[in-house]
């Protein structure tokens, strides 16, 4: 009985391993990350009827993925100040007014995942 017991912990621990593993790898080399990650998604639903166009970006950060939006209309004067989430959705760091420069320096742009465009 205590075989399987044992047994039965140890197939436990091996599944959740693998499933959390799974979704880490999912999340980050997704070929369409947007569709693929419930919280990226959700991100990307909540940009509608914006007044300026906003991306959905993935980009780089102290050698890691993250995504985060910005602000990449042209024609609107503003500044970025984003919050950079890791492929898990966890913020990673939030830029603020006080140091919105290293965002330019320090956040790489890879991809654009979604435009909000102005409505017409």
């Amino acid at each position: 009985m205590e075989k399987i017991y044992m047994i039965s912990i140890v197939l436990a621990l091996i599944i959740g391993c693998e499933k959390g593993d799974s979704e880490n790898k999912n999340a980050c080399n997704s070929d369409n990350p947007i569709e693929d990650i419930s919280w990226l998604k959700e991100l990307k639903n909540s940009l509608s009827d914006c007044v300026c166009e906003i991306s959905l970006i993935q980009g780089t950060y102290d050698n890691r993925t993250v995504f985060f939006t910005a602000l990449t209309d042209p024609v609107c004067n503003g500044i970025d100040t984003p919050t950079l989430f890791d492929c898990k959705g966890n913020v990673v760091r939030i830029f603020t007014m006080n140091d919105y420069q290293e965002f330019y320096t320090d956040v790489t742009r890879d991809k654009v995942l979604y435009r909000c465009k102005i409505s017409e």
